[in-house]
């Protein structure tokens, strides 16, 4: 396949947010051409909430490294859906044991959680969301929200995992992509930072910048510039944290 594939990833402090950034992301090679991609928004109203979102990260981070080992010592390639549904199940182990361990309170285990294993050679991926966010593919932004009650992982760690990742967990499979982003809610609150009359911008225009403009694709910092811009040019920044993570061919 002629073309390159590149990725990029942004994690901004929302303007509303004084102490920590309670969103966090994931991006990991899982082996020859897979990587793992995850997007993390702790619950403002639950306690240390950056603390949920950033552990359930760590232990990504750690599956993503074993399977990427596990792949070169075997030279077994699992298919992305069983994929997905490993790492799943590793994490709900994980997290339910360590929320054991700490002696957790049910609001200090709370995030929203997209995670996805993506082939950067056949260009498809699969999917899970917890809670809410967006993802975006080939110009469709597909919208993920539960009226601002977000069904998170942390309410269920009681629960069979299978049944969770059965029943909780919703899937997406993405045969056939060009251009692929996860992101949090963050990109819905871009507002007036500094009081001062400047241009108009839809939110549209806002989320086309990120998810679909094409310039300076060999730009590490391209959506961290496309933040700047935006600022500079309309004077809009996101109240509340924006994390995402776009996966594009050209």
């Amino acid at each position: 396949m002629n073309g390159r594939v590149r990725t990029f990833e942004l994690s901004h402090i929302g303007e509303f947010h004084v102490n920590h950034n309670e969103d966090f992301l994931v991006l990991e090679d899982l082996g020859e051409d897979l990587i793992l991609v995850a997007v993390m928004d702790g619950c403002s109203s639950g306690t240390d909430s950056h603390f949920a979102s950033t552990l359930i990260g760590k232990i990504l981070r750690k599956l993503a490294k074993q399977e990427a080992y596990r792949e070169y010592a075997t030279n077994e390639r699992k298919e992305l859906v069983v994929l997905l549904e490993s790492i799943s199940l590793q994490l709900f182990d994980d997290l339910s044991n360590l929320n054991r361990q700490l002696d957790l309170k049910s609001d200090e285990i709370l995030s929203t959680l997209i995670l996805g294993v993506v082939d950067k050679g056949l260009l498809k991926a699969e999917m899970i969301v917890v809670g809410d966010g967006m993802i975006h593919i080939d110009g469709e932004n597909i919208e993920y929200e539960n009226d601002n009650k977000p069904d998170y992982i942390g309410y269920h760690l009681n629960m069979d995992k299978h049944l969770w990742y059965q029943t909780r967990a919703i899937k997406k499979s993405i045969p056939k992509f060009k251009d692929l982003t996860i992101s949090t809610d963050g990109i819905h609150t871009f507002k007036n930072h500094d009081g001062k009359s400047y241009p108009k911008i839809t939110e549209e225009r806002i989320m086309e910048e990120f998810f679909v403009n094409t310039r300076e694709l060999d730009n590490a910092n391209k959506l961290k510039k496309t933040l700047i811009t935006i600022s500079e040019e309309y004077g809009l920044k996101p109240s509340d944290d924006l994390t995402m993570i776009r996966v594009v061919f050209f």
